[in-house]
């Protein structure tokens, strides 16, 4: 059977893919604006802000969204993280619907860490210039100020190592497993090989609706919106 003709199973929802790679897209912004500092800060700001929403999202989607973006579908705890890593060695599988045990806690660790450098960001500020100051600088003292955007600067180098991992794991998987889990998050399937084991049936998904996930989402961005106002 040619690859185009492989049955494959839907395993991610479009609110999850857009989260994934919008998210994306707005940690390269921001970074690159921070490194040029000047005008292009009203920018980084304004990605911050995008990615704190993002991240609330998110958040709330891990609890009410679909069944491969609900925490408790990947967040499996140590035993099972090196339980796939047995099956990672092995001559077969993995075989997961969404994210594995492993990538599963990544997930976790990289949403924690970006939303560690979203918030760091609302009280960061050039206390040497006065010229680029966080929405909510203004509530903490200098000391703090000044050891809060230290932890802002320098946090960012942790995000970057995490996602040259995440990139790492994805690519091992393409090569060595023949797993393509970089396309899966761009088209929301998986061949049904990559899903099941043979001779098993598929798994029983539920995908919850994309107007709960805007409304979840315009909520966020509300939220966001009066914290920084």
């Amino acid at each position: 059977m040619s690859a185009p003709d492989r049955p494959r199973i839907r395993v991610w929802d479009l609110p999850v893919r857009l989260f994934h790679w919008t998210l994306v897209l707005l940690i390269v912004v921001s970074y690159l604006t921070g490194r040029a500092g000047g005008d292009w800060m009203t920018l980084h700001f304004w990605s911050g802000y995008g990615i704190l929403t993002l991240i609330l999202f998110r958040i709330v989607w891990g609890f009410v969204g679909s069944t491969t973006a609900r925490f408790s579908d990947f967040v499996k705890g140590p035993m099972a993280a090196i339980g796939h890593l047995r099956e990672l060695l092995g001559k077969s599988g993995p075989h997961d619907a969404g994210h594995n045990p492993v990538g599963g806690a990544m997930v976790v660790a990289l949403l924690f860490a970006v939303l560690v450098q979203a918030a760091a960001g609302l009280f960061a500020a050039d206390t040497d210039t006065g010229m680029v100051n966080g929405p909510l600088s203004r509530l903490v003292s200098d000391g703090w100020v000044d050891r809060i955007t230290a932890l802002h600067k320098g946090w960012i180098n942790l995000i970057l190592l995490m996602v040259a991992a995440h990139v790492l794991a994805a690519l091992v998987y393409l090569v060595w497993k023949k797993q393509n889990l970089i396309a899966a998050m761009i088209t929301g399937t998986k061949p049904a090989s990559d899903v099941v084991p043979p001779g098993q049936p598929a798994p029983r998904l539920a995908f919850a609706s994309n107007r709960l996930a805007v409304s979840i989402l315009l909520a966020a961005a509300a939220l966001v919106y009066f914290i920084v106002r």
